[in-house]
C-alpha cells in the first residue's frame, strides 16, 4: 500500500502543477516551458546485496547482461519551469529482468547458481529555484528518490541443493538537495551537471551525478549525451540491504513545449 501513496502523491503534486499553470499563464505570454525526454541508458550495476536470511552476494550487472535478460524497460523524464524561475523535475526509470545467474556469495567466494526475476523501478522528484550567473544558470534543488524493488529468487547451492526460494517486496524514500548548473556554449550545444545527495530512514547515503551536453535539432527537440551515475547504501537488517552503484552513458531525445 505503501508505494500506491507515493504514487498518489506524484499524481496531487503533478495536478497541482497543471492547475497553477492554467491560473498564473496571461493569453499573450507563454509563462510555463516544459520538456519531456526518453532516454536508454548502457546501465552497469556494481556492489552487494543481503535478501532476507541468504548470505551477502556481490552485484555485478553490465549492459551484455541486461539486454540478454531484459522483458520490459521504460526511462522517461518530464520537467517544467516557471518564468524561468521556479521548476519540476520528474524522473521514472524501470526494468524487468528475468533469468539464469550466477551470484558470488561474499563471504566464502563461492558460486551460488540459481534464476532471478528482478523489477525495480526509480523514480526522482525535485522542486527547484533557478538564478542566473555570468558562468550561467544554477537551479538550487530538493526532492525524494523513491525506490521500488521486487526479487523473487530460486537458488540452489553448490551441488545444486538443497533449493531456496526467496521472495522479496522492498520500496524506500530518499530525500535529497541537490544543484544543478547549465551553460549555453552556442545556439547548437548546451552542456549540464547536476549532483544530489541524501538520506532516508534506513539508507545511510545516497547520491546522484549527471553530467553531459545537449545539441540543438531543431526549435523543439534536442539531443541528450551523458554520464549518470547513484550510489545508494540501504539497509534494512533481517529483510533487505542494497550498497550498489549504478552508472552508465546515455542517449536521450527531448521534445520542448
Amino acid at each position: 500500500m505503501a508505494k500506491w501513496r507515493y504514487l498518489l502523491a506524484s499524481a496531487l503534486t503533478a495536478s497541482f502543477i497543471v492547475s497553477a499553470e492554467e491560473i498564473s499563464t496571461s493569453s499573450d505570454v507563454k509563462q510555463w516551458h516544459h520538456s519531456i525526454e526518453i532516454y536508454a541508458q548502457a546501465l552497469n550495476i556494481r556492489g552487494s546485496s543481503t535478501i532476507g536470511g541468504l548470505p551477502p552476494a556481490d552485484v555485478d550487472v553490465d549492459p551484455e547482461f541486461i539486454m540478454d535478460n531484459i522483458d520490459m524497460g521504460a526511462m522517461l523524464r518530464l520537467e517544467g519551469i516557471y518564468n524561468n524561475q521556479w521548476g519540476y523535475y520528474v524522473d521514472y526509470s524501470y526494468m524487468k529482468l528475468s533469468g539464469s545467474a550466477g551470484l558470488v556469495q561474499g563471504a566464502s567466494n563461492n558460486i551460488l547458481k540459481g534464476r532471478i526475476d528482478i523489477r525495480q523501478g526509480v523514480l526522482e522528484a525535485k522542486g527547484f529555484k533557478r538564478y542566473q550567473y555570468n558562468i550561467g544558470s544554477i537551479d538550487y534543488m530538493a526532492g525524494i528518490r523513491w525506490w521500488d524493488n521486487d526479487i523473487d529468487t530460486k537458488i540452489y547451492k553448490p551441488g545444486f541443493t538443497p533449493e531456496i526460494n526467496k521472495s522479496l517486496d522492498e520500496d524506500w524514500i530518499d530525500y535529497l538537495i541537490g544543484v544543478r548548473w547549465i551553460k549555453e556554449i552556442n545556439k547548437h550545444w548546451t552542456v549540464h551537471t547536476s549532483l544530489d545527495m541524501g538520506l532516508g530512514s534506513d539508507t545511510d547515503f545516497t547520491s546522484s551525478l549527471l553530467t553531459g551536453a545537449r545539441y540543438q535539432i531543431n526549435s523543439w527537440s534536442d539531443l541528450n549525451i551523458a554520464y549518470k551515475s547513484t550510489w545508494v547504501d540501504y539497509e534494512n537488517k533481517g529483510t533487505f540491504e542494497y550498497d550498489t552503484a549504478s552508472q552508465g552513458f546515455l542517449i536521450g531525445w527531448a521534445a520542448h513545449f
